[in-house]
């Protein structure tokens, strides 16, 4: 199963999916109220995955690296959680307790079929996210949200980049 990164990743990369201008960490996390040092950690390795680009500076942060529709929610969770598969086979088959030490032959041969049928799950499970992309669910979401939400969620985001540009002048001020 997927964990925190993947969601923190997904609902962060959704507000950058609708927003024009880049937009921090510490305001994504703030906006979400989710860890921001966690939320640090997760964009690292979306930049690295060349999903997002960041700019430096008081009015930086990151956007999208491509368009929405082309980033798959697939490219999103093998950029968080490198590896991740939703099932581990420990090989159980051969404990049953009528064995003994040693299971039969007919036991063990192949592959355990509880294995070959998760992977079957799991290799369908991906194609779907495979097929799906940031713009897919940017539409869904806008269909979901009143408008004034949207609205205000832009208001918020410009308010903290207002205040921050503020906080940054009135530094420079200060400083002389």
């Amino acid at each position: 199963m997927y964990g925190a990164g993947a969601e923190y990743a997904m609902h962060s990369l959704l507000i950058l999916a609708t927003r024009p201008a880049p937009v921090s960490v510490s305001d994504l996390a703030g906006y979400q109220r989710i860890p921001k040092r966690f939320l640090a950690k997760v964009f690292t390795r979306l930049k690295k995955a060349k999903l997002v680009k960041g700019t430096e500076g008081i009015a930086g942060g990151f956007v999208l690296a491509r368009p929405a529709q082309s980033i798959h929610v697939m490219d999103v969770l093998k950029a968080v959680d490198p590896g991740r598969t939703l099932f581990a086979c420990a090989e159980i088959r051969q404990n049953c307790a009528l064995f003994g030490d040693k299971p039969p032959e007919w036991a063990v041969s192949g592959p355990c079929r509880i294995h070959a049928f998760m992977e079957e799950a799991e290799r369908r499970l991906f194609a779907f996210l495979a097929s799906k992309t940031l713009a897919d669910l940017a539409c869904e979401f806008q269909r979901k949200a009143p408008g004034e939400f949207c609205e205000r969620t832009g208001i918020w985001f410009q308010d903290r980049k207002t205040r921050r540009a503020k906080r940054h002048l009135n530094a420079d001020h200060d400083a002389r």
